[in-house]
Order: C-alpha cells, then sequence, then structure tokens
C-alpha cells in the first residue's frame, strides 16, 4: 500500500486537490487522477513505482500560469504501508515586461514579443501579467512605430521571476541602442533593455524578400505582407493533424519545411477571399502538397492559430 501526504506551501488559491497525482511502473500509467479523488492509502503491487504530483499540464507559454511538479520513486513490498511525501516546487519561470516612461513618449505604439521553442506571448504597451515559460532560452523582439529591433536572449531556470524594463537610449543622432543586462545572483531578477541601431531588423513587406513562416508568426498583426513556405495541408474541422485525405477546402497550412507536423510553427490560411480558394484548395488540388508557396495578406488569427487572411496575391515558386 501507498500513502500519499501533501505538506507543501503554495500561493493563495491554488487547491492541492486539484493536483493530478501520477503513479507508473517503468512506461507502464497506474494512476492519473486528481488528488481529490483518489482514496487513502492507494494499493499497488509489489513494485517499484515513480509517483508524480502536478498542478497543470504546460507545455507552451501562458499569463498567469505559475505550475508545480514534485516526483519521488517508491518501492512497494509486501504487507508494508510507503508514505510518499512529495515536494511540489514552481517548474516554470515567469517574465514581466515594464516599459519606462520615456520609452512611451517616444513612440506612440509599441509592444514586445517574446519567444521561446514552445511558443511566444505577445506583450501589448499595456501588458501587466506576467507571462509564464518553461525554462531555457527565451528570444526578445521589440516593434516600435514600425521598427522590429531584436532585444536579445533571456535565459531562465525554473523558479525565476524576471522584470524586463524596456527603455531607450538616444544617441547624438536620434539612433537606438539596445543592452542586456542581468542579475543572475537572484531568482528574482530584472532585466534592462536598450535600443541598438544595429539590431534593427529590416521589414519584409516586398515579393522579393518575403516573411519565411517563423517570421510570420513573429509578425501576426501586420498588413499586406508577403509570406513564403510550403503547403503541408489543411485543418480539418476536428482536429490540428495534417492527414491526407482529410483535408478541406477552406484553408491550406504553410511552413517552413514539408516535414513539419506542428501547429505551433505553422500558417494558417483562409481561403476566404475570391479568387484564392479555387487555385489552391487541396480538395480539388491534390497536386499543390508540398508546392512552395508565395502568398500576400494580413497576418490574423485563423482558428486560434497564427494566420493569413484577406489574401490579395499569390503565386507558386517552382523548385
Amino acid at each position: 500500500m501507498l500513502f500519499v501526504s501533501h505538506n507543501t506551501t503554495l500561493k493563495s488559491g491554488i487547491e492541492l486537490t486539484d493536483f493530478i497525482l501520477r503513479i507508473s511502473e517503468g512506461q507502464t500509467e497506474i494512476i492519473n487522477e486528481r488528488i481529490g479523488n483518489l482514496p487513502e492509502p492507494i494499493d499497488l503491487p509489489v513494485g517499484i513505482y515513480a509517483v508524480e504530483v502536478y498542478s497543470m499540464e504546460f507545455s507552451e507559454p501562458k499569463f498567469e500560469q505559475p505550475f508545480y511538479y514534485g516526483k519521488t520513486i517508491v518501492e512497494i513490498e509486501q504487507n508494508v504501508t510507503k508514505n510518499a511525501v512529495l515536494v511540489c516546487s514552481q517548474g516554470n519561470a515567469g517574465i514581466r515586461v515594464v516599459w519606462s516612461k520615456d520609452f512611451s513618449d517616444l513612440y506612440s505604439t509599441f509592444q514586445a514579443k517574446i519567444f521561446s521553442d514552445d511558443g511566444y506571448l505577445n506583450y501589448s504597451s499595456t501588458e501587466t501579467r506576467t507571462g509564464y515559460f518553461l525554462p531555457g532560452n527565451v528570444s526578445v523582439v521589440i516593434m516600435a512605430d514600425g521598427l522590429t529591433i531584436d532585444g536579445g536572449i533571456i535565459t531562465l531556470e525554473a523558479r525565476d521571476l524576471v522584470t524586463a524594463y524596456l527603455r531607450p537610449k538616444y544617441t547624438a543622432s536620434g539612433n537606438l541602442n539596445i543592452d542586456i543586462s542581468i542579475d543572475k545572483t537572484v531568482n528574482e531578477r530584472e532585466v534592462e533593455i536598450v535600443i541598438d541601431p544595429e539590431n534593427i531588423i529590416e521589414e519584409q513587406n516586398s515579393v522579393t524578400n518575403p516573411y519565411t513562416i517563423a517570421q510570420a508568426i513573429a509578425h501576426q498583426g501586420s498588413n499586406d505582407v508577403w509570406i513564403i513556405g510550403y503547403i503541408v495541408g489543411s485543418k480539418p474541422s476536428a482536429n490540428y493533424d495534417f492527414v491526407d485525405g482529410a483535408w478541406l477546402n477552406t484553408n491550406i497550412v504553410l511552413a517552413d519545411d514539408i516535414d513539419q507536423s506542428d501547429d505551433r510553427n505553422c500558417i494558417f490560411v483562409d481561403l476566404a477571399t475570391a479568387g484564392f480558394r479555387n487555385p489552391l484548395n487541396l480538395v480539388n488540388n491534390p497536386l499543390n502538397l508540398h508546392r512552395k508557396l508565395l502568398i500576400k495578406g494580413n497576418l490574423r488569427a485563423y482558428h486560434l492559430r497564427a494566420g493569413l487572411r484577406d489574401l490579395s496575391d499569390f503565386s507558386f515558386v517552382e523548385q
């Protein structure tokens, strides 16, 4: 038998009974259930088990979503009750963006996007929430009055809480500089981002210099832009799997490589604009699969994913 106790101090509003307990033996999952629904003690056959507890599934960046995780290994012996005491700690890291008054005085429109390998969060000029990311490197991109600026890399560890202060640096020529300094001595730290003219990213709104799909994902909200990518499928009505024969004629999905199957790395193209559905949809044109497409439109969310809508022009790029 196994007795699971929990003696963890968490932020107010977090109920331990809502945590998920997962018990597995090797690759076999034995239990995956809310703690509040579990019996005490838990009867288990003799063996060695991994006992895990977590507050939520966390696989992509989210605002105001710290998550907690704990794990231990328990050996169950015959007719013996074992205690599994799980100490949960925060498994992700938070970033809050603060704009200086000088920055808001200098620019009329501005926002920041912070990217990780698992996705990105958009911090508008009025965003005050803390965004949470899995540990690792994240990159900062700033958009201010039409300029796209590389803000550099921040390295995150579990339980970090980073405040990123963004301010302009004035030079004699009136250009901008970016610099980053990080205090790594404590988990709660500050990052200052200053604008550098050498880090300004050229806009790519021409037919000869289109966005890649990754760049298009990063520039959602932009209008009249050219993007280029491979047609890897379309979104069926029930899911995001790119399965042959399950296509719809209402959309196509573009990616930077033909083997891409992760919808977070794709652009979903809405074919509602007159003149685009008939030549581009895969239902009527299955040979379009894996063709390279150059297409122009507005970068807007489509079916809750990064998208391209209000199309205005396209051409196939023959290999």
